[in-house]
């Protein structure tokens, strides 16, 4: 099965993050379906050790933190755009993913994490400069991250369906 560890984001930020994104809306641009944006803190990918893993993580600790979504961005640059994202600021998302990237050593390919949304995925090259301008601080919201889940991806003709596997929970109170 494909898996990915992800923190699930509220109701609210998905919104604003979706009504983003239909400003880009045109051929060539496939939007994140609003029910599945989500932060990945590791994508493994095919696996069918997902009871091993889910030991693993289940050792992870971490206390509630605040995060806010803010800017947008492309990976990987203006030139040659990929991916549409939305930023996250928060130091205590980049030491969780270390923690998880960590205890998953060894599965799947890439290591390296960066804190963002991805809102768009791009199949052909367009111009996104002034789109990029005018979202390059705007600020989607804060929330807190008080948990994050082992995630299954199904891919079928109408886009990705996402089914959590488990749950891990932050103990205790904010760090």
């Amino acid at each position: 099965m494909r898996l990915f560890v992800a923190v699930p984001l509220p109701e609210k930020v998905k919104k604003k993050l979706a009504e983003l994104g239909k400003e880009i809306e045109q051929d060539g641009i496939k939007l994140v379906e609003p029910e599945n944006i989500h932060i990945t803190l590791k994508f493994i990918g095919e696996s069918s050790e997902a009871a091993h893993i889910e030991k693993k993580l289940r050792e992870i600790r971490f206390n509630k933190f605040a995060c806010a979504a803010k800017g947008a961005g492309v990976f990987p640059n203006e030139n040659y755009i990929r991916v549409v994202w939305a930023g996250l600021e928060s130091e205590e998302l980049n030491l969780l993913a270390k923690k998880v990237i960590g205890a998953l050593h060894g599965y799947g390919k890439d290591d390296r994490f960066s804190a963002h949304v991805t809102i768009a995925r791009v199949k052909q090259k367009i111009d996104l400069k002034s789109f990029l301008e005018k979202h390059k601080d705007e600020d989607f919201g804060s929330f807190e991250i008080s948990s994050f889940d082992l995630m299954q991806s199904e891919l079928g003709g109408d886009g990705p369906k996402y089914t959590t596997l488990a749950s891990f929970q932050a103990e205790g109170k904010d760090a």
